[in-house]
């Protein structure tokens, strides 16, 4: 997230929470909540409308290597769920 543009698209449109997860052992019931089955992989998100109704979660560990991603695909995906003004 350190491009610009994609940082850019992430501030402008997104509220991002940071939950630590520990080794496994903390908040999963939490990524639970949300559909994140985090033992498949982290960085994992869901994302939710602004009155906290769950739209999106990633459940089949789509971002566990991020580290490799092209750039392209996470803008993709931001740009998918970019709430329409």
């Amino acid at each position: 997230m350190r491009k610009p543009e994609l940082a850019r698209l992430i501030a402008h449109n997104f509220v991002v929470v940071n939950i630590d997860v520990g080794r496994f052992d903390k908040n999963v019931k939490l990524a639970a909540q949300y559909g994140v089955p985090i033992r498949r992989g982290i960085p994992a998100l869901a994302i939710l409308n602004p009155r906290g109704r769950l739209l999106y979660a990633m459940s089949q560990g789509q971002f566990a290597n991020a580290h490799t991603m092209d750039y392209a695909a996470f803008l993709k995906f931001f740009r998918q769920w970019e709430p329409r003004r």
